[in-house]
């Protein structure tokens, strides 16, 4: 008895924590534009300092990335600069004169795209994850991301990606 009384909470709480970081993100889409880029930037550009080093993100130059979640009504604009990743959370003036490609869906299946937790392409072909635009930017795009070997990411990305797999999990 003990044991579903433990599973419930355990669900009740990760629920809690789903809306929890929700909202949080809802809220930090309202932060100050500074901030916004201070945290994903920073995080972003360690992440994925050997491929922007490589030039496998060149595809960004003079292109842009949208990462919309749908469920907490939240979109980031990426584009590379100077070699780094830069970041908008307003669409972009130029976003429809230049190529670009839109990533959409649900908090926690973008997550578990992140996390390596569900097949790209399942997702994709479940209509759970919409990819529009270009769509032979977001393939280059994912073909990076997915050659990045996540034993090499900087600790904290790993303890981040970490924390919400265990978030899905309970999701």
């Amino acid at each position: 008895m003990s044991g579903l009384i433990g599973r419930n909470a355990q669900g009740y709480l990760g629920k809690l924590a789903v809306k929890g970081l929700g909202k949080g993100l809802n809220l930090s889409h309202k932060a100050p534009l500074f901030a916004q880029q201070k945290v994903w930037l920073s995080l972003l550009n360690k992440m994925l300092a050997e491929p922007l080093q490589e030039g496998g993100l060149d595809c960004l130059q003079q292109s842009w990335l949208q990462v919309q979640v749908v469920d907490i009504g939240v979109s980031w604009y990426f584009t590379l600069t100077a070699g780094k990743l830069a970041m908008q959370v307003e669409q972009p003036f130029d976003f429809l004169q230049y190529k670009h490609c839109i990533i959409s869906g649900e908090l926690m299946d973008l997550i578990r795209l992140v996390n390596r937790q569900q097949d790209p392409d399942t997702l994709f072909f479940q209509r759970r994850l919409l990819l529009t635009g270009d769509t032979e930017l977001g393939l280059e795009i994912r073909n990076v991301l997915d050659a990045i070997d996540v034993d090499d990411l900087p600790e904290k990305a790993k303890i981040l990606m970490h924390w919400s797999a265990q978030l899905t999990a309970s999701h």
